[in-house]
């Protein structure tokens, strides 16, 4: 893990976002375990990229007022913002992940910036479930490098980072878990009120970093 990211803390009494996640959403017992249940919903012992898109669907169209909904923009206004200033600039709907145990990679390795054209915002992972080895994201540790290693996070962890510009994607599922998670940029209104180690987290670039210097 690059050495300038984040690990957040957070409390999943306050946020239960894997319980709001399973009752309203999927309907399941546990998230991490979704694989078994969607096999027997589709009568099929082997899933494919088609079954994380699928669920993630399920994600993407909730309506505003869900309680997921609710629970992320009150997350982010009592446990990232106030590090950040107290306002920061974010996704209103996050990117949805659905990666079920057993199936391929569910991104190809890429940095942010080079999508979005975007070099100042953060990244924040988001996890709803455990994940740790190839039910997780994969990053370099540092610019450049493409020593691609696990991001390794619990339940009630989130991880700030530069997505933007640290090279990430992930490895087919060989785990027994299935990862939902979800995923957002943002950066501070207020920069000049940040302090270490918040204000940190994309310092470690060199200054010559562009997007399009980031060819394969």
């Amino acid at each position: 893990m690059e050495e300038h990211a984040v690990v957040v803390d957070y409390d999943t009494d306050r946020y239960p976002f894997q319980r709001v996640l399973a009752a309203e959403v999927f309907r399941v017992a546990r998230l991490d375990q979704m694989h078994l249940a969607w096999r027997r919903r589709t009568r099929r012992d082997e899933l494919t990229y088609a079954d994380n898109l699928s669920l993630r669907r399920r994600m993407q169209q909730l309506p505003d007022d869900a309680t997921f909904y609710q629970l992320y923009h009150a997350w982010i206004a009592r446990v990232v913002a106030p590090s950040y200033g107290g306002k920061i600039s974010y996704s209103a709907h996050p990117k949805m992940r659905v990666h079920l145990a057993g199936t391929g990679s569910v991104s190809e390795f890429h940095t942010d910036a080079a999508v979005t054209g975007r070099t100042d915002q953060i990244n924040c992972y988001l996890p709803f479930t455990d994940v740790h080895d190839t039910c997780t994201i994969w990053s370099e540790s540092s610019y450049g490098a493409r020593d691609y290693q696990p991001i390794n996070l619990r339940y009630g962890q989130a991880l700030l980072w530069d997505g933007g510009q640290l090279e990430h994607g992930t490895y087919q599922n060989l785990t027994g878990s299935t990862r939902v998670s979800c995923d957002f940029r943002f950066h501070s209104l207020y920069p000049e009120r940040v302090v270490s180690p918040w204000r940190d987290v994309l310092a470690g670039r060199p200054v010559s970093l562009s997007p399009e210097k980031r060819t394969k």
